[in-house]
């Protein structure tokens, strides 16, 4: 217990997002303010507090809670900010009540700082923009006026009135904001098992509705069925009729000579795909058919065409137009209409060969050693070996064993956050 503290409490902390695309992390801290500081500890079983960071108070420009729809994914639920020379800290305190101790003590020690900011962002910074402006410049200006004695100090005990019949209605409790209208939907184009309870299984062409975009690599999903959990995000596209990416028979930036090869090798009547013509923005049909010259198995091409001062109609054939391309085809699959044939089996290059995930899970740091199965060493250095092993008997890790005594444990960790 440190005696000079005016508050003391686990919290967790938000890792700094140093680049616009660096993820997320989420840690348990043992926060203490006094009157001079407001520092976190890290807090390991039978070891002492190592500070980790620490904060003048008098460099505090902003200290308020934090209103967002995102979800949170850590188990504190109830976040607030404080904002310090060119550096923004995220705090999740376990309750509401807690929460607004913390905010209240911080005014209070703050009030007299002559650098507070006039404005705030009363959202998070996330993925490269502000939440609630959706500027894109981290240090750009608060939309929100920012009151430091608003919550400063514990509002005094209502004064008795005997003439009053009837209490005062209670104050409103602070509203949750609205959830956004307009979800973001997403189309999976590969099968996805979850490795863990957090994560969301994934089923191919099914969609999915996006509650957060955690991170570039993992995004928090909501099913049909109402389950939620992390998905790769490398796994899904958004749905869109202009986002041609979200249909198998999609071949972006596929040449001419490599489509023939492909549909010569499926072989089949009517075996097609559609990719980028060489006119930018522009699109084609290439379809296999066994009659396509003088009985000659061989492949045709087709642009797909736009009517002369719209936007958005397309057409292949002038007497079939439609508002976009993905309807087209679906016509097409029905009716020859003007083709050699009509399109019946969607190829790809890619719709075989499943991405990579960034690590086996959303936020797994740590696996048991029981789960890896040695196979062969495959390299070795001055700090250790690497192994070529398998994770659950099923998927191919590479294992690196540090040598006893190479490095430190927090030196080994960081280097695994690193390569996570």
């Amino acid at each position: 217990m440190n005696p000079d503290a005016i508050l003391q409490e686990f919290l967790i902390k938000r890792s700094q997002q140093k680049r616009r695309t660096s993820p997320s992390n989420y840690k348990e801290r043992y926060f203490i303010l006094t009157r001079s500081t407001l520092a976190y500890y890290e807090c390991r079983t039978g070891k002492k507090l190592t500070m980790k960071g620490s904060i003048d108070i008098c460099k505090i420009k902003c200290v308020e809670i934090v209103l967002s729809n995102i979800s949170i994914p850590c188990s504190y639920k109830y976040p607030f900010q404080v904002v310090h020379e060119n550096y923004f800290l995220y705090v999740f305190a376990p309750s509401k009540e807690s929460r607004q101790k913390w905010v209240c003590a911080l005014k209070e020690e703050t009030k007299n700082n002559n650098i507070q900011i006039p404005k705030y962002h009363p959202n998070f910074w996330s993925e490269g923009h502000w939440r609630c402006c959706d500027q894109l410049d981290k240090l750009a200006t608060g939309c929100e006026l920012y009151d430091p004695n608003r919550d400063s100090k514990k509002p005094l005990p209502p004064t008795p009135d005997v003439n009053r019949r009837k209490p005062l209605p209670p104050e409103p409790e602070e509203s949750e904001p609205e959830l956004d209208p307009d979800p973001v939907v997403v189309v999976c184009l590969y099968d996805f098992h979850g490795q863990s309870a957090q994560d969301l299984s994934l089923v191919k062409n099914e969609e999915y509705v996006i509650i957060e975009k955690i991170d570039t690599n993992w995004w928090h999903a909501r099913d049909k069925n109402g389950q939620t959990g992390y998905i790769p995000s490398s796994y899904v596209v958004e749905k869109s009729p202009e986002n041609l990416q979200a249909y198998e028979w999609y071949n972006k930036n596929m040449a001419r000579n490599k489509a023939e090869r492909l549909l010569q090798k499926e072989g089949k009547e009517g075996a097609f795909m559609v990719r980028d013509s060489r006119q930018a923005g522009m699109y084609t049909v290439s379809v296999f058919s066994k009659g396509a010259s003088e009985n000659t198995p061989g492949v045709k091409h087709y642009h797909i065409r736009k009517v002369v001062d719209t936007l958005k109609r397309y057409y292949v054939a002038e007497k079939h137009v439609f508002d976009s391309i993905p309807e087209l085809i679906n016509y097409h699959q029905h009716n020859a209409a003007g083709l050699v044939t009509r399109l019946r089996y969607p190829v790809s290059s890619w719709s075989e060969t499943v991405p990579s995930t960034a690590g086996f899970s959303y936020g797994t740091w740590e696996i048991a050693a029981t789960a890896l199965t040695f196979i062969e060493e495959v390299g070795s250095g001055q700090f250790g070996v690497v192994h070529m092993g398998y994770w659950k008997n099923k998927d191919r890790v590479a294992i690196k064993m540090i040598r006893e005594g190479a490095m430190s444990e927090e030196d080994f960790i960081e280097e695994a956050q690193i390569m996570m």
